[in-house]
């Protein structure tokens, strides 16, 4: 389960009046641009009458002027291009490429799902980022200059992605380009998140809303972007999305530059100040600065280091480094859960690398391969993805919420193993024998996993919410949510090794049939494994329903009773 924010779904609410920033505010020193350059201001642009027409007919005018009113025109613009235009379409339009563009450079299964994992770990990497932007503010600010520096270096990393000839870009910094262009994804959303967190809590009534605006544009953006990736790459091949993915990645540089976090200058007391207060947090501080080394050394070795076994075992070494860390220093209940999760995200060990080239080969590589093409492969089984997925939610919302967490954990977590023997018999060409065409079978069995997946994802995202103590909400839940996407990692490497000891090595060459003899023993391995955490649920996580609380309101310190202060009676 990969834990990330979830989506919140409101009705729009009614219209206000709109309120637009004035040439006096945007004039306070407090808010000025970061980068000096002309003040935005003078007449605002009109729409059309068409547009103003369907606007109306539709409540979607009424409904951005509520929106503008509650929360500002710059909160909506940068909220536009970092969680719309950087998270929703360009992740989704270059994140299908990935996989056709290690292949062209002929990596092995086993290796594209340790780069894989590398180019994953921006996203583990958010509590020291955040961290980073708390204690160290750049001239002041604290989130402004942290984004436009990350987006620098993310467009630059697309531009040679896409640009650069195969013959100047090794794979080594093939993989250092896509772990900074993950790393730009991975800062900006977490510093964009803090920020509209922080304007939900002025008006938590209007909060619904501004999430229906964050998640419907995002999905939105990314079922375009899903659409038309296929069509690019099968036209231009697999590096044309990374080069036109330059123009939506670097909008967020000019909101950015022009303030439109509209945060105040720090003076060097409040600087220290805030220091001092996050030092008195020491264990969280510790876990932040733990899971950065954990990071640092899982991306040198998977770069550089092309042992498998190697990069596996260093993924294990981390692994249980962090599930002592958390379990030591963390209250019991919050180091139970974030315990289960990390263990269960660990032990779902990934075949993608391997599975990719069973799909995707063509009849001279696997003659008797489903030979997906581009546009299928990352279009049409995307889109029947991103169509389930919100099948999943809305059905979760309507039918599942009410449900405690361990009888949702328990009831997804065996009905998606059982699903998932699917992938056993396309894998070993049962799904032939039996007349049924890849292509039929494997979008059938994708509907089903997906809409299962995002009921088991869904309470992850709610009771991780529901253990960040006040006060320290937005450093605990990425603490939490960091350590169970390094678990995806841990999987990645530890599947690149089950795949290299079932002999599992597929390249795009000619004649690799035999690769893909034993991979259903490795799908069914990555099924039965996670089935392991099922007698740890009664046990790891709470009995209580997801309409209740798991802590009290006075709850604002997430170490209390923990094993490490009981060892040492503080």
């Amino acid at each position: 389960m990969v834990c990330q924010v979830g989506s919140e779904k409101a009705s729009p609410q009614a219209a206000s009046v709109s309120s637009v920033p004035n040439d006096d505010e945007e004039a306070n020193l407090e808010t000025a641009p970061l980068v000096l350059g002309k003040k935005e201001g003078g007449v605002r642009p009109t729409t059309s009458a068409l547009a103003s027409t369907v606007m109306g007919h539709f409540g979607i005018q009424n409904y951005m002027s509520n929106l503008e009113h509650h929360f500002g025109r710059k909160l909506l613009v940068l909220l536009f291009v970092s969680q719309h235009m950087l998270k929703g379409f360009t992740a989704a339009f270059t994140g299908p490429a990935t996989s056709y563009l290690y292949a062209s450079y002929k990596v092995v299964g086993p290796r594209m799902q340790i780069f894989g994992g590398v180019v994953g770990l921006p996203w583990a990497m958010k509590p020291i980022i955040g961290l980073l932007s708390d204690c160290f503010p750049i001239r002041g600010y604290n989130k402004g200059p942290y984004i436009i520096l990350s987006s620098i270096t993310g467009v630059v990393a697309l531009a040679l992605l896409g640009a650069a000839p195969q013959s100047m870009l090794t794979i080594e910094r093939v993989v250092g380009c896509l772990f900074l262009m993950s790393l730009q994804l991975s800062t900006c959303d977490l510093l964009t998140e803090a920020k509209y967190a922080e304007k939900m809590q002025e008006v938590p009534e209007h909060g619904p809303d501004l999430m229906t605006f964050v998640w419907f544009g995002l999905q939105a953006a990314g079922l375009a972007a899903t659409v038309l990736v296929g069509e690019v790459m099968t036209q231009f091949g697999p590096k044309a999305p990374y080069l036109l993915a330059v123009i939506p990645a670097m909008m967020i540089i000019m909101p950015a530059s022009k303030n439109y976090l509209e945060e105040t200058v720090k003076t060097a007391e409040e600087v220290q100040a805030c220091r001092m207060k996050l030092l008195e947090q020491k264990e969280a501080c510790f876990l932040c600065v733990l899971m950065f080394v954990g990071t640092v050394v899982l991306t040198i070795l998977g770069i550089y280091f092309q042992s498998v076994a190697l990069n596996a075992a260093a993924a294990l070494i981390v692994a249980f480094v962090m599930l002592a860390a958390f379990t030591l220093v963390l209250r019991p209940v919050i180091a139970k859960v974030n315990a289960f999760f990390l263990i269960q995200t660990s032990l779902g060990f990934s075949i993608g690398g391997a599975s990719f080239y069973f799909f995707t080969d063509g009849p001279k590589a696997y003659p008797e391969g489903p030979h997906f093409s581009m546009v299928f492969y990352t279009s049409v089984l995307g889109v029947v993805g991103s169509v389930c997925s919100l099948i999943g939610i809305y059905s979760y919302q309507k039918c599942m919420k009410n449900w405690t967490y361990r009888e949702l954990l328990m009831m997804t977590n065996i009905v998606l193993s059982i699903l998932s023997l699917s992938d056993c018999v396309v894998f070993s060409r049962l799904n032939l024998k039996l007349g049924i065409p890849d292509k039929a079978f494997v979008l059938g069995a994708s509907v089903l996993q997906t809409i299962v997946g995002q009921w088991m994802w869904m309470p992850g995202v709610v009771i991780l919410s529901q253990l960040c103590p006040k006060g320290m909400e937005a450093t605990m839940y990425a603490l939490l949510a960091g350590c169970h996407n390094l678990g995806n990692t841990i999987a990645s490497a530890c599947g690149a090794y089950a795949l290299q000891l079932l002999g599992c090595n597929p390249s795009g060459a000619d004649n690799e049939s035999h690769e893909f003899d034993r991979l259903w023993l490795g799908s069914a391995l990555s099924t039965a494994l996670p089935m392991l955490t099922l007698v740890l649920i009664p046990f790891f996580i709470p009995d209580a329903k997801q309409t209740d609380k798991i802590l009290d309101d006075d709850d604002r310190d997430a170490t209390t009773g923990s094993l490490w202060r009981r060892l040492t009676g503080t």
